[in-house]
């Protein structure tokens, strides 16, 4: 074992310190080190200072020795000291630092052992009768004049003392030994001098509570004993001087860990005690006991009960550390042990606390079981499709009777193929104008020529041209098409979701057995949506606004494409169009989420092999075309706050009103007018066959 000695050092070296930390002082220079402001004052200020060095240094300033083991004082401790103080008082700063590390000073001779706590019940501690408190360790020895010593030890100082310390009792002599640090040992004479009190007879008993509290107890025996001194007769206050003194030396002290009051009384005074202990130790009335059913009206019991078991957990943590950090004077924030369960049938809290603890709980519930805000969200989903299709070709077509049924031919440039004249008679129309609608969707240019009859079904008979030239000259647009308008009530921070579409199979993996039984197939299937999702969450904010977290997705399954293969065999194409945002809306205002999903440009040309490219004349054998789309999707929304039945009954009736509006007159353009009218105010004009009656 390797020890080091820290000696006194020279006197030169010792004035050459102070005069450096005086000096340092006077340029007001912080350091992580002491300073002196005066003869026999020291500002103590380390930030992570190694425990050796500062031993080395307290033992400068003071001239102490000090013993220690290097390998075991290990660790480093910041103080800050903004005061200055005297070497004495920094002696006791290191001892509480050591104290803090788990280490405790010994002195031995000349010399300071500096050991390990735990260590110090078997080393030789200096025995002191009284002194300044501190944390260094010590053995006392404390004489008892009126109580018996080994009850005070066992039944009210033992659970007082730590681990790392030790009290007997010596009963010869009817004393107390205790080893422990000098302060707790002064907080445990202080206790001891309050109960070690002459008295005539008197005697110490220890009375157990159940339901009452101790220390309320133990204020309101206290009152009861001065009161009846107070109301006694003449003849009684002409006690002797030692009856007297045993009366007013009556104590009735609380024990709060175990419940229990401490009497120290003759035995009249015990019996009026417990005279009280029996009158007021009782269970409290019904109403006012710890289990109590609390019923509620508008938040959920199960979400409310985890809250609030979460405030007791953090309460708890915080009483932990208090008594850790030992804050004096700080009040227990709760009364006792406390319990909440959630009973979901009847929406209920059943809480077992303290009266004290369940009025404070009661508070708490009140504040949180509100009738919570709805929010009704209308929103209309559409997509703008900006097509434009232009189409300019030449088609020559003629007629021909081949006797069973004659046929029509001629080019594919007006993206028309053949058509039999069965087909034109069954539709019933006479056969130029069926034809001719069939052939053209554009302006027709050209001329009919030798027209030529031909029965056809029923006896009918159908005029044709024997031969035709038309030249298309077409254009198409379209606009828009409305997917939903889905309208969704729910409560504030509630998240709803719609979802409308289908289930759609999908081939997942193809397995083909040739084995010689013959072909076989095993296909596994699988189901994808195929739907339209609207999901959001408000918030009402204060403001009159609403918060919405929203999330839009459709996904649609895709038209055939020869490039990617047969549907049948690879399965279909989905394509998926997505909006997820967070958004900031007035109550009763619209907003629109969207933008351009895609665009494109086709051009497309059919021609009569070699004819189609000749110079000038392939205009008649040819047509082309252009394709331009252009698609959008929109999201309308409109949030409005819903704060009471009343309106909610008059979104009840509007959204009856549009929706007979609607059946009435189907749609006075692509967005449903009604659906403005409830949103902006304006009244629409009335639409043919609504009624004002319902």
């Amino acid at each position: 074992m390797r020890y080091q000695v820290s000696n006194r050092r020279s006197l030169v070296r010792l004035r050459l310190f102070r005069f450096v930390f005086t000096l340092i002082l006077f340029l007001t220079v912080v350091g992580a080190g002491p300073a002196f402001a005066a003869e026999g004052q020291v500002s103590l200020n380390f930030k992570d200072i190694n425990l050796v060095e500062l031993v080395q240094t307290i033992g400068e300033l003071t001239g102490k020795n000090f013993v220690y083991e290097e390998r075991e004082l290990k660790g480093t401790v910041t103080i800050s000291s903004p005061k200055t103080m005297t070497l004495g008082e920094a002696y006791e700063v290191f001892n509480t630092v050591l104290s803090l590390k788990g280490f405790t000073i010994v002195p031995s001779g000349k010399v300071n052992k500096i050991i390990k706590t735990k260590d110090a019940l078997t080393d030789s501690l200096p025995n002191i009768s009284e002194g300044l408190a501190s944390d260094r360790y010590v053995t006392r020895v404390v004489p008892v004049e009126n109580i018996d010593a080994s009850q005070l030890a066992s039944s009210i100082l033992k659970p007082l003392v730590p681990k790392t310390g030790y009290i007997t009792a010596y009963e010869p002599t009817n004393t107390l030994i205790i080893t422990d640090s000098s302060a707790n040992i002064s907080r445990m004479v202080r206790i001891i001098n309050e109960i070690d009190i002459p008295g005539a007879g008197a005697k110490m008993e220890l009375i157990e509570l159940q339901f009452a509290d101790a220390k309320e107890l133990a204020e309101i025996g206290t009152k009861v004993l001065a009161e009846s001194d107070q109301g006694a007769t003449s003849t009684a206050r002409r006690r002797t001087a030692r009856v007297t003194a045993s009366r007013s030396a009556a104590k009735v002290l609380a024990y709060e860990r175990t419940n229990v009051l401490i009497v120290i009384a003759d035995p009249a005074d015990i019996e009026t005690i417990h005279g009280l202990v029996d009158k007021l130790d009782r269970k409290a009335p019904q109403g006012r006991s710890g289990l109590n059913v609390y019923y509620l009206e508008n938040a959920d019991a199960e979400s409310l009960a985890k809250t609030l078991n979460e405030i007791l957990t953090g309460i708890k943590s915080q009483e932990k550390t208090s008594r850790q950090n030992k804050v004096p004077g700080q009040a227990p924030l709760s009364e006792g042990p406390v319990t909440i369960t959630a009973d979901k049938p009847t929406n209920s809290l059943i809480i077992n606390a303290s009266p004290e603890d369940l009025d404070v709980l009661k508070g708490i519930i009140a504040e949180l079981d509100i009738k919570r805000k709805q929010v009704y969200v209308e929103a209309l989903i559409l997509e703008l499709s900006m097509d434009a299709t232009k189409s300019l070709g030449v088609s020559l077509q003629g007629g021909v009777d081949t006797g069973s049924d004659s046929l029509i031919f001629g080019t594919s440039n007006l993206n028309s193929g053949p058509v039999g004249l069965s087909d034109l008679a069954s539709s019933g129309d006479s056969g130029v104008p069926s034809l001719l609608g069939r052939t053209i969707n554009g302006l027709m240019l050209g001329g009919l020529f030798n027209p030529i009859t031909v029965p056809g079904l029923n006896g009918q008979e159908l005029t044709i041209p024997a031969l035709s030239v038309l030249i298309d000259l077409s254009k198409k647009t379209s606009d828009v098409n409305i997917l939903s308008a889905p309208r969704l009530l729910t409560s504030d921070n509630e998240e709803a979701e719609i979802i409308v579409g289908s289930n759609v199979p999908v081939i997942s993996s193809r397995l083909t057995d040739t084995g010689s039984s013959g072909l076989a197939q095993s296909v596994s299937v699988e189901r994808q949506d195929a739907a339209l999702t609207l999901r959001f969450t408000p918030q009402v904010t204060e403001g009159n606004l609403v918060r919405l977290n929203v999330f839009q997705e459709i996904t649609d399954i895709a038209p055939s494409n020869p490039a990617v293969g047969d549907p049948d065999e690879v399965g279909p194409t989905f394509t998926k169009r997505q909006i997820r945002n967070t958004v900031l809306a007035e109550n009763g205002k619209t907003i629109v989420l969207g933008g351009l999903i895609g665009t494109n440009v086709q051009q497309t040309e059919s021609k009569v092999p070699l004819l189609g490219d000749l110079p000038l004349l392939g205009w008649l054998f040819r047509s082309e075309g252009t394709t331009h789309s252009k698609t959008n999707l929109l999201v309308f929304i409109t949030p409005k706050i819903i704060r009471s039945s009343q309106d909610l009954a008059e979104i009840t009736e509007r959204s009856r009103l549009a929706s007979q509006g609607m059946q009435t007159e189907k749609l006075r353009d692509s967005v449903p007018a009604e659906y403005f009218k409830f949103n902006s105010g304006v009244e629409a004009p009335a639409s043919p066959g609504a009624t004002d009656n319902p």
